[in-house]
């Protein structure tokens, strides 16, 4: 959904599901990624404008395995322009 909402005044849409592609083979990338992810699958993305960040997250799906993508916890801190 990311395409669509940086058309709007977004600044930031957080995201994540797409564990980061869960098993990734070096130079390729992932072996498979949810449906929907349209590519957006692990960290920051900027557009127009506005900005997403996917999380990797710490769980996994299909297959109980990751490989070469560490799960993770993230921490944003949102600050008041001025």
């Amino acid at each position: 959904a990311f395409n669509e909402l940086s058309k709007f005044p977004i600044n930031l849409t957080l995201a994540g599901h797409a564990h980061g592609g869960q098993i990734r083979i070096p130079f390729l990338g992932p072996l498979w990624t949810p449906k929907g992810t349209d590519g957006y699958i692990s960290g920051w993305y900027f557009s127009s404008g506005s900005t997403l960040f996917v999380l990797r997250g710490i769980g996994w799906s299909v297959a109980p395995i990751r490989w070469l993508c560490p799960p993770e916890i993230v921490s944003i801190f949102l600050v008041p322009q001025h």
